[in-house]
C-alpha cells in the first residue's frame, strides 16, 4: 500500500488510543522536532519559552553569538531555515513576529559591528522586516510590536542604505518615525 495520508488515518484508525499514545511518545524520543511540536501544543509557558529561545539561540548564533575566530559564521540560511521551521511548530503570530523580528535584529547587529562588504547582509533583513511588518498588519499586532520596530529603525546602520531601507519600510506601516 502507498503512503498517503489517508491511509496513515486509515492505519491510525484501526490502533487503540494506547497503541497511538506508545507511537507519539516514541516519536517524541526519536524525533526531537516532534518533541518541540507537541511542547507547542502545551500550556506549559516554560515549555513553549525554552522551544522559542532554542530557535531565537540559533538565529543568534549564526550572527551575534557564535563568535569563531573572530566572526559569527553569519550563514543565512541557517537563520532562515529556523525561521521557517519554528513557523511549523506554532500558529501563534506573537511567537512567530517575535523569532522573525529576531531574524531582522540579529542580522543587524552583526551589520552594525562587522559592516559587511556584500549586499544581501542589508537586502535580506530588508525583506524580512517588510514581511513581518505586513504579518503583524495582517494580524493586527502591529501596536504590540511598535517599540520593537522603532528599535531596530533607530539601531540601523547605514551601509548600502540599510538605515533608509529599513526606515521606509517603517514609515509604510507606522507612519513618521519619531526621535
Amino acid at each position: 500500500m502507498k503512503f498517503t495520508i489517508t491511509n496513515l488515518k486509515k492505519e491510525l484508525g484501526k490502533k487503540t488510543k494506547k497503541e497511538l499514545v506508545q507511537e507519539i511518545s516514541a516519536l517524541c524520543q526519536k524525533f526531537p522536532q516532534v518533541r518541540e511540536y507537541y511542547k507547542m501544543q502545551t500550556d506549559a509557558a516554560e515549555d513553549v519559552r525554552s522551544v522559542m529561545k532554542h530557535y531565537k539561540n540559533i538565529i543568534e548564533k549564526e550572527f551575534v553569538d557564535g563568535k569563531t575566530r573572530g566572526n559569527p559564521k553569519a550563514r543565512f540560511s541557517v537563520a532562515k531555515k529556523a525561521v521557517n521551521d519554528f513557523k511549523k511548530l506554532t500558529k501563534n503570530p506573537e511567537l512567530i513576529a517575535d523569532i522573525m523580528l529576531t531574524y531582522v535584529e540579529s542580522i543587524s547587529a552583526f551589520n552594525s559591528e562587522f559592516f559587511p562588504d556584500s549586499e544581501e547582509f542589508y537586502v535580506r533583513p530588508v525583506d524580512m522586516f517588510e514581511d513581518v511588518l505586513k504579518f503583524l498588519e495582517k494580524k493586527d499586532l502591529l501596536d504590540k510590536f511598535q517599540k520593537r520596530a522603532y528599535l531596530i529603525v533607530v539601531n540601523a546602520d547605514d551601509n548600502y542604505g540599510f538605515c533608509d531601507c529599513i526606515q521606509d519600510r517603517y514609515e509604510e506601516v507606522y507612519g513618521e518615525l519619531e526621535e
